[in-house]
């Protein structure tokens, strides 16, 4: 399968390789290649996938927990019932203000009022009033003492009603405490990225900021809905967020193209059709679905996605020794 040029290239970026240890930064970025023929590319399922330009911001990676709803319920028919207890209140002042001034006019005209039931009825409006000023400080004081445990947003929400969550309690949205590590601007991303298992991404949506922080990591969080209903309640998972301001523009090499090797982390691209350069990727900037790279790779560039590692053994196997038709060595 491999050309005696090929090979020749393998053995040098071979030797390379065998001094990585020593390098006090990273390895080597060798050109290594192989070239087989497009029967030797098919019969080994390798495959290729183009490279996408792309706009890209940094990214810090956060632990994203999946919040039990039913508190949030709780709070909105809390919240319900000390709103309705405000307007009823405020119903009572209007009414017994009115009723006290009626008979307060009468008791004035000498209109069969007596004072007893004059004083009565402004002792009752006063009351009244009374009661409403002390149903609102206490809705004050609850709603107040939401946004210390869910934020304004959060609060903001249950505050619509009792059915506000219904589509978390139901299951089609999924409540998310985002905790980003210390240092960590506090400029929330509008959208991030949730990594399941098996590197399954699943984007998740701002709610707001939360008040509260993650036990085991100190830095802001955030509160974010997703839509994945395979999450369960007390899961915790990767979260990849966008920081800063200003995208960057490069391209992501795919996850199932990176392969590593002697320390490093390799990425082979096809260049021209059936040969194969190996050249290094940083995977300094994690992206969803891979690595961001500005520098080494281009848009279009075909990378192999499936059967890197057959190549990365074909480079490795020593050369051949090629013989005359003869049987005789050449001189």
């Amino acid at each position: 399968m491999k050309t005696r040029s090929s090979t020749l290239i393998s053995i040098l970026c071979g030797i390379a390789l065998a001094g990585a240890a020593a390098w006090s930064g990273s390895p080597p970025a060798c050109a290594a290649s192989v070239t087989i023929s497009a029967a030797e590319i098919k019969a080994s399922g390798i495959a290729t996938a183009p490279l996408q330009a792309t706009q890209y911001r940094a990214t810090v990676e956060g632990i994203a927990t999946v919040t039990d709803p039913q508190p949030l319920v709780a709070l909105a028919a809390q919240l319900a019932t000390s709103r309705a207890a405000v307007g009823a209140a405020q119903q009572q002042t209007v009414a017994s203000a009115a009723q006290a001034k009626r008979l307060q006019v009468l008791y004035r005209n000498n209109k069969f009022v007596s004072q007893r039931d004059e004083q009565a009825a402004v002792a009752a409006a006063a009351a009244a009033q009374a009661q409403e000023v002390s149903a609102i400080a206490s809705d004050a004081s609850t709603r107040a003492g939401a946004r210390t445990e869910w934020g304004a947003e959060l609060v903001a929400i249950a505050s619509r009603g009792a059915n506000a969550f219904a589509d978390y309690v139901q299951g089609r949205r999924m409540l998310l405490a985002v905790a980003l590590p210390i240092g960590t601007m506090a400029q929330p991303a509008a959208t991030i990225a949730i990594l399941q298992a098996g590197g399954r991404e699943q984007n998740a949506a701002l709610i707001g900021p939360s008040p509260r922080s993650d036990t085991g990591v100190q830095g802001p969080t955030f509160f974010y809905w997703t839509v994945a209903e395979d999450l369960r309640s007390g899961q915790r998972l990767s979260a990849l967020v966008p920081v800063g301001t200003k995208p960057i523009a490069g391209v992501i090499v795919p996850d199932d193209a990176v392969l590593w090797y002697a320390g490093a982390s390799w990425v082979y691209v096809e260049t021209p059709s059936g040969r194969f350069t190996r050249r290094q990727i940083s995977t300094s900037a994690r992206a969803v679905g891979g690595w961001f790279e500005v520098t080494g790779f281009h848009t279009g560039e075909r990378v192999v996605v499936r059967g890197g590692e057959l190549l990365l053994s074909q480079e490795r196997m020593p050369p051949t020794t090629q013989q005359s038709a003869g049987g005789d060595d050449d001189d």
